[in-house]
């Protein structure tokens, strides 16, 4: 039997509407506390069986690591929606405003390419989990994620 190294593994979990208070800003692994996160944290509490990112409505898709405030927001068919035409690129949280000629926030292409080594090193396992909007978004990702090679 092949081992897997957990760099080689990916599993991306759905945000949390239950979260931990703390900090201003913890990391998203710790932020989280729905039964999915609680159970992550029991199973693997070192990070040693996968690399761990999240899709958020309000985040979109990041490394679970990265650090969140606290906040109230919920997967809408609309947002997923654009959430997939927006692609690799385009940074959550969106802006508030349109004032800023560089939009604020974070893409998922700069995590997946960070948390792959900018292709180096390929995921060869992916799990996804979380309700029929976030696995559409998250299966769109992947695809995108796949053929860019990272």
């Amino acid at each position: 039997m092949t081992s897997i190294l957990p760099s080689r593994r990916l599993l991306i979990l759905s945000c949390s509407t239950t979260k931990r208070d703390g900090p201003q800003y913890m990391p998203a692994r710790d932020r989280y506390d729905g039964p999915l996160w609680r159970t992550l944290r029991h199973a693997d509490p070192d990070g040693q069986k996968a690399q761990v990112a999240f899709l958020s409505a309000e985040y979109g898709f990041r490394e679970a690591r990265s650090t969140i405030e606290n906040y109230e927001a919920r997967m809408t068919p609309e947002l997923a929606a654009a959430m997939k035409a927006g692609g690799l690129g385009t940074r959550w949280p969106r802006p508030k405003t349109q004032r800023r000629v560089m939009p604020p926030g974070e893409h998922p292409g700069m995590h997946i390419a960070s948390m792959t080594e900018h292709g180096r090193k390929p995921f060869v396992e992916v799990c996804l989990v979380g309700g029929a909007l976030y696995l559409d978004v998250m299966q769109h990702f992947v695809e995108l994620f796949q053929a860019d090679a990272l």
